[in-house]
């Protein structure tokens, strides 16, 4: 079955779910576009740890959190980059292979 891109205009991804993200204007180039591994972070949803730099920190937890936006985010690794450029589009990750049995 042929997965289709959701617009972002339409509709955002749960928070933390791990998505294929389509990215325009990428690394401020106008022109250029991007495919990557990526996740929508709702207000006070992906913890930054101690950052006061970088995160907001909320009361009620007592933790600091990445502003909410679109991070470009890897299977093995706590670390999120903001995504640079604009997030038009999303699409859930595949399946992985099922193997034959013979």
């Amino acid at each position: 079955m042929e997965q289709l891109w959701i617009k972002v205009a339409d509709q955002l991804p749960k928070s933390g779910l791990p998505v294929i993200a389509f990215v325009q204007s990428a690394f401020g180039n106008a022109e250029a576009t991007q495919r990557i591994r990526a996740q929508y972070a709702a207000k006070f949803t992906l913890e930054s740890g101690d950052d006061e730099d970088f995160g907001e920190y909320d009361e009620v937890t007592d933790q600091y959190y990445c502003p909410p936006g679109w991070y470009e985010t890897n299977e093995f690794e706590d670390t999120h980059w903001a995504v640079d450029g604009t997030v038009t589009h999303w699409m859930l990750l595949p399946e992985p292979p099922v193997e034959a049995t013979p």
